[in-house]
C-alpha cells in the first residue's frame, strides 16, 4: 500500500434521501471538525422533496451535491464515490455524524497502523431524544473472520484507503442490505483493519430506518459469504469451514429474523433447537432467546423478570462525549 501523509486528504460520501431533519447536523460534525488535511463532502441526493435540498443550497459553497432520482443506497454510494479525490473515503449516512476529533484519531491510526486497510471506531447508538441507548467499541485486528464472528465496523465511524476501495470494486447491489458490512468484508480480504476504542461517530435510531424491518438480511449475508467464498481471490484468502457455516447461519437466520419478529423467528428457533449443544456461545444465547426465554417471560412474574435482568452497561449513562457539540 502506498505511504500515506500524516493528515491524508479525506472525502465523505454522504448518501441522502428525505432526512432534512437531520443533515444538517450530519454536515456540520464535518465542517467543525479540527483537521489540518483537506476534506471533501459528496453529498448524493436521491431526489429528496423534504427540506434536505434547502439545507444542501445553505451549504452549496462547502459541498459537492446533487439532487436527482437514483437506484436507492448502494447506487447513491456509488455515484458519491465516483466523484471523491480523498486519499481516505468515509461513507456517512445523511442520519449520523461524527463525534469531535474523529478525523485528528482516524489519521492518527493510520499513522500508528500503517499496514491497515482501514480504521475503525466505536459508536454512540442514540434515540431522537439524543439518549445513548448503547455505547459500541472495540479494539484489534479486523480481518473476513472477526467481521462475521467479533464485530461488526460500524459504516458511520470507518474510513477506508482508497485504493483498497477501489480494488475492492466498491458496493455490490446484489447484497444492498448488508452492502456495507460486504465492502469492509471483501476489504479486509486485501488488508486487515484496524479498530480503534476511540469513540468516532453517533448512530440515530428512529423507526424509519431501512435497516429495521427488512426481511433480505440474513439472505443477503449468506450471499456475501458465498459469492466471496465462490471467487477465486477472496475464497483463496479466507473460507469457512462446516462448523463455522452452521453456527454463523443459525445465529443470523434466527438473530435478524427475530429482530423483524419475534412470532417469526420462535419456530425457526424451535428447528434449530436440537443442535444446541454444538453450538458456539453466541449462537446458543440467540436460539434460546427465541425458545425458552419468551417462556420464561410467560411464567416469571414480571417484577421478579425485572430484578433478574442484568443492568446495561450504558443505558441511560452520559457518554463521556459531547453529543451536541456540532451545535457550537
Amino acid at each position: 500500500m502506498a505511504a500515506m501523509q500524516e493528515f491524508p486528504s479525506l472525502s465523505v460520501v454522504i448518501p441522502s434521501w428525505n432526512q432534512g431533519r437531520f443533515i444538517e447536523r450530519t454536515l456540520l460534525s464535518i465542517f467543525k471538525q479540527d483537521y489540518p488535511g483537506r476534506v471533501e463532502v459528496v453529498v448524493s441526493d436521491g431526489g429528496s422533496n423534504d427540506e434536505t435540498v434547502a439545507l444542501l443550497e445553505k451549504y452549496n459553497d462547502k459541498l459537492i451535491w446533487w439532487s436527482a432520482r437514483d437506484k436507492g443506497f448502494v447506487d447513491a454510494v456509488t455515484k458519491g464515490l465516483a466523484r471523491a479525490t480523498g486519499e481516505v473515503v468515509a461513507i456517512q449516512s445523511s442520519d449520523d455524524y461524527y463525534l469531535p476529533g474523529a478525523f485528528r484519531k482516524m489519521a492518527a491510526a493510520f499513522a500508528a497502523h500503517p499496514e491497515a486497510g482501514f480504521i475503525s471506531g466505536g459508536e454512540y447508538g442514540i434515540d431522537l431524544h439524543d439518549k445513548v441507548e448503547y455505547a459500541n467499541s472495540f479494539a484489534g485486528p479486523i480481518t473476513p473472520h472477526s467481521i462475521l464472528f467479533d464485530f461488526i465496523p460500524p459504516q458511520h465511524a470507518t474510513f477506508v484507503r482508497r485504493e483498497l476501495l477501489d480494488k475492492s470494486g466498491g458496493m455490490r447491489a446484489e447484497v444492498d442490505m448488508c452492502a456495507d458490512i460486504d465492502l469492509w468484508y471483501r476489504v479486509a480480504h486485501f488488508a486487515p483493519g484496524r479498530a480503534i476504542p476511540d469513540m468516532l461517530a453517533a448512530y440515530q435510531l428512529h423507526p424509519d430506518q431501512r435497516t429495521v424491518t427488512s426481511p433480505k438480511w440474513f439472505p443477503n449475508l449468506v450471499k456475501m459469504v458465498e459469492s466471496c467464498e465462490a471467487d477465486p481471490f477472496y475464497g483463496q484468502q479466507h473460507r469457512l469451514t462446516d462448523d463455522e457455516r452452521q453456527n454463523l447461519y443459525t445465529y443470523w437466520e434466527v438473530n435478524w429474523t427475530a429482530r423483524r419478529s419475534m412470532a417469526e423467528a420462535g419456530p425457526i428457533a424451535w428447528r434449530k433447537l436440537p443442535g444446541y449443544f454444538g453450538y458456539s456461545p453466541r449462537t446458543r444465547r440467540t436460539v434460546l432467546g427465541a425458545t425458552v426465554t419468551p417462556l420464561l417471560k410467560k411464567l416469571i412474574p414480571k417484577g421478579l423478570l425485572t430484578k433478574m435482568r442484568p443492568v446495561p452497561g450504558m443505558a441511560g449513562a452520559g457518554p463521556a462525549a459531547d453529543l451536541s457539540w456540532w451545535k457550537n
